[in-house]
């Protein structure tokens, strides 16, 4: 009796690396890469929409106009404050001396800076010596943009922006 016909030859149960396994492996693994990449894709896309002014483009053409607003803002001398007093936003308005300006018509914009989700419209109410008020209970805690525009006495004319950073408690 021969054992050596019994037995299998070593080198023929190794497992050989074959051009279809580094086929399949890089498959594989470039499978695995494009995936994730398209994971990453869709929620940079779907979690903030990439234009942060609406016509962006219209306002970039126009920009000319805007430098000259802002000259005639800074012409103006006026200035403003902004802040929370508790739950009320206080806006201050001031004239180049220092002087409160009062009854004029302030709207003010609170954004997030991350998402649009919760962006607050508000008509703050007029008060004596300079200050208009509006209240914002039920705005969530963090920190929030507050673009504020003060237009003339008829609502038409815009007089006067700010921009300002408040933190909500």
């Amino acid at each position: 009796m021969n054992h050596t016909d019994t037995f299998a030859d070593p080198a023929e149960t190794e497992k050989t690396l074959k051009g279809w396994h580094v086929l399949l492996i890089m498959l594989g693994f470039f499978g695995v890469i494009f995936a994730v990449n398209g994971v990453f894709l869709y929620q940079a896309i779907t979690s903030f929409p990439g234009e942060d002014i609406k016509k962006s483009y219209v306002q970039g053409l126009n920009y000319n106009q805007t430098l000259d607003e802002r000259a005639q803002q800074m012409a103006s001398g006026w200035s403003a404050q902004a802040g929370l007093d508790g739950s009320v936003l206080v806006f201050r308005l001031a004239d180049k001396d220092g002087e409160a300006l009062s009854n004029y018509v302030v709207v003010s914009e609170l954004r997030r800076l991350a998402t649009q989700a919760g962006d607050t419209a508000l008509a703050l109410q007029a008060h004596p010596n300079g200050e208009y008020h509006a209240d914002t209970t039920g705005l969530s805690s963090g920190q929030w943009q507050a673009r504020f525009t003060v237009f003339d006495h008829d609502a038409e004319t815009v007089r006067f922006r700010a921009n300002k950073t408040i933190r909500v408690p």
